[in-house]
């Protein structure tokens, strides 16, 4: 059927069709129809011809390649079908000689690398594509910008996807199936954490700049801000909606330069918190392994004899190692999770958890093994090698891109059987209370230049940047958030409160939240930016001791605690939360506290705060108090505590001699703990290692040697052979 003169161009010029490709484009339909109907020679000639009488045409070339190549992939002769997609790709050069920006030789050319598996290469050349198509060429726009979608997608670079989509649908307006992809994954309801779906909009500028998208041409918008920039360097707005421009267009390294340049120049903890967030999800982007805390470390193992493998599997499903599986019959894909069930000290028929340990896929006779944390699912892959043996070949190890639904991977645990729903809410809860509280909160990140969270909130810029962070792990929890069924409903289960985490980190907000500038798909000049309102150098912390439990203060509440009115229970629970908090001082204050308060029947076990105080008094130097603390323990122990921690004081009293130098006073506390536990085989290796550091081989060869004949008594082989390794070291230094 004839193409309507008035509909635009297929060549992409943007022209309508009746004053571009209409006098000759007869003849290209003619010269596809020939070749679809097998009538290849007469079809070549056809379109050759064209390429004659034309040869000043780019889209004459560029249909002469779209031939080659379609026919070229039909041959079954590998020989004549390279050949042809040679000529191709000549053809496609041919074309950008005489118009180097045209815009179909540079979609072509995408389609071939795509078709080859080049995805960056193809992704390259549709962008370039996007930006030398006329503004008008809307159904070559759309096309070339689902392809983008498409190959951003594959590398999880969900903002880039969402702006190629959403001019995909700004070009087909009445297009309901581009609308329902654009709503469905990146609206309220798509499974992408907030921070990735979301519509990021240009803040209002010092300097007002008109940007316009309308053209389609996201490089009008980058060099539009790139000037910005240099004209007002100091702008956090300008280097944000730089950021932003470049995160749209796939450039994701530049894109994280821009916005953690807008964060350090940034007043209001909002906004950084905003392009914290969009930094952490850049970052788990193809391209940024080098830059990110969220790696998928994984293992690839293939398979010689399935049926072993699959023994395998079942065992694990028997004994509940492996869960939540999911065969693709058509596909004959396997999904599954690997996990390992926690220990409880509760009775059975109550809730048990399990902690996932990797991700197991097997495709193409390849075993997947996948987790972000590398010592996981290292131990699941050597468990796997030593159970199988020459049924899987050598694993071989890889890096790639965390998926977000595997950022809290670490945080969810799993019931495995329950009795008790709410039991096993509280559970979850306290597990991933625990993660962030006492394990995330001191790892050192990439994102805060190396520092962990809880040293991060020092630095006035790292502190910003902490923001982001944690509101990126926030919207990745929120996204996975397990359910529960009340009636006909699924409610969420919030597993964690991360207003707890900002809190216990001193994190309270400067200024308010700002409201969104929204900045429509066409022109959009940029208001004057309002001025600056004064803030506080420091946050102010409205502290409530008496409202908030003890174990959920910040260092600044800890330290406004009054210890006189505070329990023994209470200056305990005080001085573990300074510590996971790293406040030394403080922790050994609450303990110093401690130990003074007169008996309390509620707490008859004292050690933890005497083990605090001591502690202190040995880092600051003060030795000999330390050893007056421990045994003013020692006989609270006694009188109050039916000496239950006598071996743990005996201990500290010998350490403080060696630190001491004092090989007489220890040698005899150690001969002491071991007359009353002389079962112990690590009291005896214990000594022995700690007279050598003193130097003093008679000693640890004596306590070496009676662990030997220990050892041998009891058919202790590992403490016959460290024994004998002692031994040896004991003579030398004597």
């Amino acid at each position: 059927m004839p193409l309507d003169p008035y509909v635009s161009c297929p060549c992409g010029s943007g022209k309508k069709f009746k004053w571009c490709c209409a006098p000759y484009y007869a003849q290209v339909e003619k010269a596809f129809e020939l070749e679809r109907t097998n009538q290849h020679e007469a079809a070549l000639a056809t379109i050759k011809e064209l390429t004659k009488t034309n040869a000043d045409k780019p889209p004459v070339w560029g249909y002469y390649a779209q031939f080659l190549y379609n026919s070229g992939m039909a041959q079954r002769e590998e020989a004549t079908r390279n050949k042809m997609v040679e000529q191709a790709e000549e053809a496609l050069s041919q074309a950008l000689k005489l118009n180097p920006n045209f815009g179909l030789a540079h979609f072509l050319r995408g389609q071939f690398r795509e078709n080859e598996g080049e995805i960056i290469g193809s992704l390259l050349l549709y962008r370039k594509a996007a930006e030398c198509y006329d503004p008008e060429a809307h159904d070559a726009l759309t096309n070339v910008y689902l392809k983008i979608y498409s190959q951003e997608t594959m590398l999880n670079r969900p903002i880039a996807a969402r702006a190629a989509l959403e001019r995909a649908a700004h070009f087909q307006p009445a297009d309901q199936e581009i609308r329902k992809q654009l709503d469905g994954e990146f609206g309220e309801e798509g499974a992408l954490p907030e921070a990735a779906r979301k519509k990021y909009s240009f803040r209002p500028t010092a300097k007002p700049v008109s940007v316009s998208l309308a053209t389609g041409r996201f490089g009008d918008a980058r060099k539009a801000f790139e000037d910005l920039t240099q004209l007002t360097p100091d702008d956090p707005a300008a280097w944000f909606n730089l950021g932003v421009v470049l995160a749209w267009i796939g450039e994701q390294p530049r894109a994280v330069e821009a916005l953690l340049k807008s964060i350090d120049l940034e007043t209001d903890d909002h906004r950084a918190e905003e392009a914290g967030a969009l930094v952490e999800v850049l970052r788990c982007g193809y391209g940024m392994e080098a830059d990110t805390d969220y790696i998928a470390h994984g293992f690839v193992m293939p398979i010689r004899e399935p049926n072993a493998v699959m023994n395998l599997l079942r065992v694990w499903e028997q004994s509940r190692k492996l869960r939540n599986i999911r065969p693709v019959q058509e596909s004959g894909l396997l999904f599954a999770q690997v996990v390992e069930e926690l220990p409880s000290l509760i009775a059975v028929g109550s809730t048990t958890l399990a902690k996932v340990t990797a991700k197991l896929m097997i495709a193409q006779g390849l075993i997947h093994l996948t987790h972000p944390n590398q010592d996981s699912v290292t131990r699941v892959v050597e468990e796997m090698q030593t159970v199988l043996q020459l049924a899987i070949e050598q694993p071989r190890e890889r890096r790639t891109p965390l998926p977000f639904v595997d950022v809290p991977l670490e945080a969810i645990a799993q019931p495995v059987q329950t009795s008790d729903v709410n039991a096993a809410e509280s559970k979850l809860r306290d597990y991933a209370r625990n993660f962030y509280e006492n394990i995330w909160l001191h790892r050192p990140r990439k994102a805060l230049n190396g520092n962990s969270p809880l040293d991060a909130v020092g630095s006035s810029i790292m502190r910003k940047r902490l923001f982001g962070v944690i509101k990126f792990t926030e919207d990745c929890v929120k996204a996975i958030m397990p359910h529960k069924q009340i009636g006909e409903e699924l409610v969420p289960i919030e597993i964690y409160d991360f207003a707890a985490l900002r809190h216990k980190l001193g994190l309270e907000y400067i200024s308010a939240p700002p409201p969104h500038v929204n900045v429509p798909a066409e022109v959009k000049p940029a208001p004057a930016a309002p001025s600056t309102p004064e803030v506080a150098s420091t946050p102010s912390v409205s502290a409530t001791p008496a409202k908030r439990e003890i174990s959920a203060m910040n260092a600044g509440e800890l330290s406004q605690l009054d210890v006189a009115a505070m329990s023994v229970d209470e200056l305990e629970q005080a001085m573990r939360a300074s510590i996971k908090l790293d406040a030394r001082d403080l922790a050994v204050a609450f303990a110093q506290a401690g130990v003074l308060k007169p008996f309390d029947p509620a707490k008859p076990d004292r050690y933890p705060l005497y083990a605090a105080a001591i502690t202190g008094a040995s880092a600051s130097g003060d030795l000999p108090r330390a050893v007056e603390l421990v045994e003013q323990g020692e006989k609270y122990d006694a009188e109050h505590n039916t000496s239950g921690r006598a071996m743990e004081f005996s201990l500290k009293k010998a350490q403080l001699f060696v630190k001491m130098k004092d090989v007489g006073r220890a040698s005899a506390v150690f001969d002491s703990i071991i007359a009353k536990h002389p079962d112990e085989g690590k009291f005896y290796t214990t000594a022995a290692e700690e007279m050598l550091r003193l130097k003093s081989g008679a000693k640890a060869l004596h306590f070496a040697e009676r662990g030997l004949a220990k050892g041998k008594e009891t058919g202790n082989r590992d403490l016959v052979g460290h024994c004998e390794e002692l031994i040896g070291a004991a003579k030398k230094a004597m």
